[in-house]
């Protein structure tokens, strides 16, 4: 079993009918067929794994571990249930003129200015994986987080039947697409949606997912005491920014095929 521990979670949040007959543009809509194929690839990993997910999509999600039961561990959540409040409070600000005169206008209809599950469930990646963690689920040292739909291609795996590298456990590992530019501001960077690090794989050791969510749960705060939102890129960013000593930062290169090439899968295993 590899000695990296990963933890995804799916939940539908109709992303299947952000539609282009909506007003929404055609790369947005995903269905969860989609998501499920691109799981399958990811759940060929003879790692262990930890699920998030709603009762109605066990069955759909269990086939694709058959024979890695003993790994594998699927925890139902009642999305719809979860922080109420804080979904609320997200909401409300996607929907404030104030906040969405800020966006750049090319930019406003990408669902982190206006959908607010998107939001919520991108926020909660830490949270899930110390759930993990302090529910008994993961016995490596080394956990990540891995979108459930980030393998996108088979290929994406590079061969591999299972992921093991040695990260360093006391950093936090994000992946870079650009430097931050210190003369521009966290509004900028909503406003433009401008990323700079790359959410859909996080690494670190155990005890540092706790710092993680406390340095993300800060941003937060400090995001919707300034009547803004923006999803967990942006945040991610901030908590990089507030204490970078924490982390170790792994630069994407830049081409046109970024997304296999820099797959964590065939860049980072031994």
């Amino acid at each position: 079993m590899g000695n990296i521990t990963i933890v995804t979670a799916f939940f539908d949040i109709g992303r299947g009918s952000w539609t282009p007959d909506k007003g929404l543009p055609h790369y947005l809509q995903r269905s969860n067929e989609t998501y499920l194929e691109r799981f399958g690839h990811m759940a060929t990993l003879d790692n262990e794994m930890v699920i998030f997910t709603t009762k109605d999509l066990v069955d759909k999600i269990t086939p694709y571990r058959i024979g890695k039961e003993d790994k594998t561990k699927i925890i139902t959540i009642d999305f719809e249930d979860m922080f109420k409040e804080e979904r609320l409070k997200i909401a409300e600000i996607q929907s404030n003129e104030e906040f969405r005169s800020k966006i750049n206008p090319n930019q406003i209809k990408n669902p982190e200015y206006w959908s607010a599950n998107y939001v919520l469930v991108n926020f909660l990646k830490s949270h899930f994986v110390n759930h993990a963690i302090e529910s008994g689920s993961t016995t490596n040292e080394l956990v990540a987080w891995i979108d459930f739909g980030y393998c996108r291609t088979l290929d994406m795996l590079g061969g591999h039947t299972e992921w093991n590298y040695d990260f360093t456990k006391d950093k936090i590992h994000f992946w870079q697409h650009k430097e931050f530019d210190a003369s521009k501001t966290i509004v900028d960077v909503i406003a433009n949606n401008d990323v700079h690090i790359l959410g859909a794989k996080i690494v670190a050791g155990r005890e540092m997912w706790h710092t993680l969510e406390k340095l993300i749960n800060h941003s937060i705060n400090e995001l919707m005491k300034n009547n803004l939102i923006d999803d967990d890129q942006t945040v991610m960013l901030m908590s990089y920014l507030l204490k970078p000593e924490l982390f170790e930062i792994h630069k994407i290169v830049p081409d046109h095929s970024w997304i296999d090439h820099n797959s964590i899968f065939k860049e980072y295993n031994v």
